[in-house]
């Protein structure tokens, strides 16, 4: 994903992990997100990735329906969607917040490449 909205700046992912799904459940569109290859366990100060910005969140639910001749099972499951626009590259400066159940907390901040010849 990150090499996907490196290249497009704009990029409309689906989000179904629950850990990432209420992670970003109560976002608006405005609000910044840090994206990163590592998990959350391995987020340290000075892990790399992407600041993006929330343009669109969709909450949307997918319905399952199997049957047999002697069973009918329905499930549900909900995905987020989300329309991501590149901010920049980001480097975790400190944890916020790393509490169970709860979303990761970051304060992050946005590195600036120059290239000298």
């Amino acid at each position: 994903m990150i090499k996907e909205i490196l290249a497009a700046r704009v990029r409309t992912v689906e989000i179904r992990s629950p850990n990432n799904f209420f992670a970003i459940y109560n976002c608006q569109p405005g609000e910044r997100i840090f994206i990163t290859d590592s998990s959350a366990l391995d987020v340290v100060p000075g892990t790399t990735g992407l600041i993006t910005t929330i343009k669109a969140l969709q909450v949307i639910t997918h319905r399952t329906i199997q049957s047999g001749e002697n069973y009918y099972e329905e499930s549900e499951s909900q995905a987020a969607r989300l329309q991501l626009q590149l901010v920049g590259v980001g480097r975790v400066r400190r944890i916020a917040s790393i509490e169970p159940a709860t979303p990761l907390t970051l304060d992050v901040d946005e590195v600036r490449y120059c290239g000298a010849r």
